[in-house]
């Protein structure tokens, strides 16, 4: 197979990229493929443009854009807006002066702001038990509606078991 930019040389490298649904190969030779890659981080593409932007999708009016602006946190004195150019945070106050608008950010990058990833045995036993406990529940509430009493009686003892109520 020959390249598809030069149509010359043969094809070593195969991009498949899949963009909104619809599926788009591309073959390239070696020297077509690093003329690409240069171009590619010729774009100065940022962590910190990725935030800031993420930030702005959010905000509709300049009123909104000045009250984010004017906020400082208490301990450090660095602004929203501020954050949201550099894309980093001034202190470990700002976490908490932000919270809500970064409780938002996080949720629009990664669907949740919630970590449900693996947790720590030494430090997560007790949340460990609580994420138990919530995904119990949630079966106990489709066995309820699925009316299968029996098992929604063995799921409420585990649960019972689990947070030591009798």
């Amino acid at each position: 197979m020959l390249c598809q930019k030069c149509g010359k040389k043969p094809a070593v490298i195969h991009r498949i990229t899949n963009v909104g649904g619809s599926k788009q190969e591309v073959h390239l030779c070696e020297e077509c493929a690093r003329e690409e890659a240069n171009t590619f981080m010729d774009d100065a593409f940022s962590i910190n443009a990725l935030l800031s932007s993420l930030l702005n999708m959010g905000i509709d009016t300049p009123i909104k854009v000045e009250k984010m602006e004017t906020i400082k946190c208490g301990a450090c004195g660095q602004s929203f807006g501020e954050f949201r150019t550099t894309g980093r945070l001034g202190c470990d106050q700002c976490y908490t002066t932000y919270k809500d608008r970064l409780a938002s950010l996080l949720k629009s990058i990664h669907g949740n702001n919630q970590h449900s990833g693996k947790i720590p045995k030494r430090v997560g036993s007790s949340l460990r038990i609580r994420r138990e406990v919530d995904n119990l529940k949630t079966e106990l509430e489709k066995a309820v509606k699925a009316e299968e009493y029996e098992k929604a009686a063995e799921i409420r003892d585990r649960i019972k078991n689990l947070t030591g109520t009798a």
